[in-house]
């Protein structure tokens, strides 16, 4: 990503710029959001550990952010030349605190163009940590596609009317934007609990007030995603068995599953997770198996915890994308698949 966005930067009018670690790179990428320019930045998980306290400074002080994690073997330096899908569940629980984060997991080259377009809209929209899980599969693979046109980034900025307060409490948990040098605003944005315009607090109905507004911009997301749809499915439109598979394992899963009487589906918005939509999906399936690339069944893990059973996991976790031959034999030998 950073090679290809440097050699597009003059054309495109982008800075690229590489600082010394990824410390340095959340706080500067929050900075520039602060002052009103659109970024995004790209890490593995190693790397994305280091994020971790900027995610959470981000969540606090509403500050648009979008970060690229592309999974490799792990834990630690792990094998960082092969992919996995083992940081689902870090990438989901992702800063301390009760924090609100959106994320996607695309993949192909179109699904991660368009959902980079829409993970930008929303840190934006609702002012919040906004995460593209990938692996090192998809993000050193070469696609061909059709053209696709760039989604507009929506944000709610403000009219400079009255005085400004940068945490407005509105009804849908959503504050309007200013940047520092506009005028008659004054922008102050804090790690600290604060009130309506950014002065720390311990009061106890503001901090309440406060977490509740974070949380209410959640529940303003699931209304907008009603309307797009959050899961894909390949294969057999009625079947009593249903794969899942999330990220680079679709096209992989999709070509094993040709000629058996299997529904695919496939997860591209994790977080949050819609799950009447998911159910809906579901509709009819008797039995799930969940196909991974890592040794515990993460994805199974999620779904469970939304009350989702998986009768079946098949996991890879040796660096290797999955072959679709051995993919379909493993499928094969399954006996209630026909």
């Amino acid at each position: 990503i950073l090679n290809h966005l440097a050699m597009q930067a003059k054309k495109k009018k982008l800075i690229v710029f590489q600082p010394e670690n990824e410390i340095s790179v959340v706080n500067m990428a929050m900075g520039l959001s602060f002052s009103g320019k659109k970024t995004m930045t790209g890490t593995s998980g190693g790397g994305f550990c280091l994020m971790n306290e900027g995610i959470s400074l981000a969540a606090q002080a509403e500050i648009p952010l979008v970060i690229v994690e592309g999974q490799r073997m792990g834990p630690s330096t792990g094998v960082p030349t092969y992919g996995g899908q083992s940081d689902l569940m870090h990438v989901l629980h992702s800063g301390h605190g009760d924090l609100f984060r959106f994320v996607v997991a695309p993949g192909d080259a179109e699904e991660a163009f368009q959902l980079s377009g829409l993970a930008l809209n929303v840190a934006w929209k609702y002012q919040t940590p906004a995460i593209i899980i990938s692996d090192k599969d998809l993000l050193e693979s070469t696609y061909s596609m059709k053209k696709l046109s760039n989604s507009k980034t929506e944000a709610l900025l403000w009219n400079g009317k009255g005085e400004y307060s940068r945490y407005k409490n509105k009804k849908d948990g959503i504050s309007p934007l200013a940047f520092p040098g506009d005028k008659g605003a004054t922008v102050k944005v804090t790690s600290y609990e604060h009130d309506e315009f950014g002065i720390a607090t311990e009061d106890q109905k503001e901090i309440k007030d406060m977490q509740e507004k974070r949380l209410k911009k959640e529940e303003s997301l699931k209304r907008y995603l009603g309307k797009i749809s959050c899961f894909k499915t390949y294969g057999k439109k009625i079947s009593k068995v249903a794969v899942i598979a999330w990220g680079s394992t679709k096209n992989s899963v999709i070509e094993a599953c040709q000629g058996l009487n299997i529904k695919v589906i496939q997860p591209i918005i994790v977080q949050p997770f819609m799950e009447k939509e998911m159910q809906a999906k579901l509709k009819g399936v008797d039995k799930i198996i969940s196909i991974e690339n890592n040794s515990t069944g993460q994805m199974a893990k999620l779904l469970r915890s939304h009350g989702i059973k998986i009768d079946k996991k098949i996991l890879k976790y040796d660096g290797r994308p999955f072959d679709v031959d051995e993919l379909k034999d493993k499928l094969m030998k399954i006996r209630w698949i026909n």
